[in-house]
C-alpha cells in the first residue's frame, strides 16, 4: 500500500548512493531515471524537464477509499467545520469542489535560496486524484519546472500546501523572480500546518507532517528517505545519472500530497482519517 510506504530496501539503495556505495554500489548498474521514475520529456519556458504523470490507482490500488472520502467530504458529508476559527483558505475549500484545489509540495537542494528540484503537484479529476511531478533532471532546468507549475496555478480554485506560506511559496517565489519566470496571482492559499496548530496543538506532541500522520492517519513511514539526505540525493543524481534515490524522493513527495488530502478530510469532519476505507 502507498500509504504504508515505501520498502526498507529502497531507502537503503539511497543510503548507500549517499555513503558513496561501496562494493554494492560498484557492483550494480545505474538505475536509468526512466526505470526509476517512468515518466516523458516536457516542455515549458523554452526548456524541458520530466513529467512523471500518475493515478492514484495506479500507484496503490488498496488506497483507492482515501480519494473517494476526500471527494465526499470536500462535497459536504460528514462536514462540521467551524468557519469562525478556520482559516480563510480551508473555508474556501470546504464550501468549493474537490476538483478545484491544488495541492503541491516541492523539494529543495537546501534551505532558503537554494535550487527547487522537484515540485509535486495533486488534484481530483474525473473521479480520481492525479499526481504530476515534475522534475528538473539538472539545475538548468528548474526554470522549466517553475514555468511548468505555474501554468497548473494559474487553473487552480485553491492552492493547498503544508507550510507552504513560509518555505514553498516564499521558495517559488524567490526563483521565479531569479530567473525572470511570471506566476500568476495566487488563488486563495490554504496552508493545513496553520490550521492543523488550531485544532491539534494541544493534544499532540507537534504538528509536524508525519506527527499528525501518525496519530490521525494510523500511519507511521516505513523505508521513507530522510528530508535531510534529499539534497545530498540529488545532487549525486545530477553528477552521475543514478536516480536509485530518486525513486525514493518521489515516493516521498507524492505520499506527502496524499496526506494533505487526509488532512483536510480531519480538518472538515473533525474525525481522523480512515486509512482502511
Amino acid at each position: 500500500m502507498l500509504t504504508r510506504s515505501l520498502a526498507g530496501r529502497d531507502l537503503g539503495r539511497a543510503r548507500a548512493i549517499l555513503d558513496g556505495g561501496g562494493g554494492t554500489r560498484a557492483a550494480r548498474a545505474p538505475m536509468p531515471l526512466e526505470s526509476a521514475a517512468p515518466g516523458v520529456e516536457a516542455s515549458a519556458g523554452g526548456e524541458t524537464y520530466w513529467l512523471i504523470r500518475r493515478r492514484l490507482a495506479e500507484v496503490s490500488g488498496d488506497d483507492v477509499a482515501v480519494q473517494k472520502r476526500y471527494a465526499a467530504v470536500v462535497r459536504g458529508a460528514g462536514q462540521r467545520l467551524d468557519e469562525l476559527s478556520a482559516s480563510a483558505g480551508l473555508c474556501h475549500v470546504a464550501n468549493g469542489r474537490p476538483e478545484g484545489p491544488l495541492f503541491m509540495d516541492i523539494e529543495t537542494c537546501g534551505l532558503a535560496g537554494s535550487c527547487i528540484f522537484l515540485i509535486g503537484t495533486m488534484a481530483f479529476r474525473r473521479g480520481q486524484l492525479h499526481f504530476e511531478q515534475l522534475l528538473a533532471r539538472h539545475y538548468g532546468q528548474e526554470p522549466a519546472i517553475l514555468s511548468a507549475f505555474a501554468e497548473r496555478l494559474a487553473g487552480a480554485a485553491a492552492l493547498v500546501t503544508f507550510n507552504g506560506k513560509s518555505f514553498d511559496m516564499t521558495q517559488i517565489r524567490d526563483r521565479c523572480a531569479f530567473h525572470g519566470v511570471d506566476l500568476p496571482a495566487p488563488p486563495p492559499h490554504c496552508d493545513l500546518l496553520h490550521d492543523a496548530r488550531r485544532a491539534w496543538r494541544r493534544s499532540l506532541p507537534n504538528c509536524r507532517l508525519q506527527t499528525l500522520e501518525q496519530y490521525l492517519c494510523n500511519r507511521r513511514r516505513v523505508g521513507d528517505i530522510p528530508g535531510h539526505m534529499i539534497p545530498d540525493a540529488y545532487h549525486r543524481f545530477v553528477a552521475d545519472g543514478d536516480a536509485a534515490a530518486i525513486k525514493a524522493i518521489c515516493h516521498h513527495n507524492l505520499l506527502d500530497l496524499l496526506t494533505m488530502s487526509q488532512l483536510v478530510c480531519c480538518l472538515l469532519t473533525g474525525q481522523a482519517a480512515n486509512v482502511d476505507g
